[in-house]
């Protein structure tokens, strides 16, 4: 089978000062980049070994892409699942597999969302069995990549765990000033930076929101999730859904969706994805 990536990654051994052989190693990636300095006991995941994945969905007919960062620090694989419909709008679904080799962290299995009515995107780090395998950096990599090759190969099932939540959230009906205060809730406890609260509590943020917003550092972010959200009312009126969590949730994936549009940040869209997943956390739980 091919190698999906453009590079290998080579190796070579630190000497210790008498020249005898240490436990240490250089590690260099694309271009011949050096991305991480080891010991012995930290196995490099190969490209050529990350490819099996991708070339087992090949020949299943998937459209499979890769992915590399900082001249292969981290690499990956972004699998189209295909659409699949859902109660809260149709979804695109890919699969995404990150591996980091430069010493920080295994590599996992994630789900990328995509809702087609709006094209905002997510990705979940889903707490199902299938997809908590994760890539160690040890003896034992060979045998996570085929458990994640076959989890894969199950993701029905994956799927069918977010089309469970995603009606959970759908079930609780809200009012329109309860979503605001979920949403005032969400932006204050993960998207305001720390430095710009400086002992303010969420009330006090809240009271701010309506007599001096233009004191808020943030107010520009914070007027984009309010645009997002006004977006995710006017989907509900198209797809017919009532006013719920899932208005709440779809309005912070949407402008999470927006501000990775935005940014000027160098990382492939995957990673950056992954980044703001955390800041899912909320409604995951």
């Amino acid at each position: 089978m091919s190698n999906l990536f453009n590079f290998d990654y080579e190796q070579q051994n630190i000497p210790n000062k008498d020249g005898s052989e240490s436990r240490f190693g250089i590690v260099y990636g694309e271009g011949g980049k050096v991305i991480h300095t080891k010991k012995d006991s930290y196995k490099i995941i190969p490209t050529a070994d990350l490819s099996t994945i991708g070339n087992a969905f090949v020949e299943k007919g998937y459209a499979v892409s890769t992915f590399n960062s900082k001249g292969g620090e981290v690499i990956g694989l972004n699998i189209n699942l295909g659409e699949r419909p859902s109660a809260v709008g149709d979804k695109l679904y890919q699969a995404l597999i990150t591996v980091p080799n430069n010493g920080v962290g295994k590599g996992f299995l994630s789900i990328k969302e995509v809702r087609l009515v709006c094209t905002n995107g997510m990705v979940r780090s889903l707490s199902s069995d299938k997809s908590q395998i994760k890539i160690p950096h040890s003896v034992d990599y060979p045998y996570a990549i085929k458990l994640m090759q076959d989890s894969l190969e199950q993701f029905e099932l994956i799927i069918s765990s977010i089309t469970v939540r995603e009606e959970e959230l759908d079930s609780q009906a809200i009012d329109k000033d309860t979503a605001m205060y979920e949403l005032n809730k969400w932006f204050f406890g993960y998207e305001m930076p720390d430095s710009h609260k400086e002992g303010m509590t969420l009330n006090m943020f809240r009271q701010l929101i309506v007599t001096d917003p233009d004191s808020i550092k943030c107010i520009d972010r914070y007027n984009e999730l309010r645009v997002a959200f006004n977006k995710e009312l006017g989907f509900n009126e198209e797809l017919g859904l009532k006013l719920s969590m899932y208005t709440v949730f779809a309005t912070v994936t949407n402008y999470l969706s927006r501000r990775i549009e935005k940014s000027a940040s160098v990382a492939p869209v995957e990673i950056q994805y992954q980044r703001q997943s955390d800041k899912l956390t909320a409604f995951v739980n």
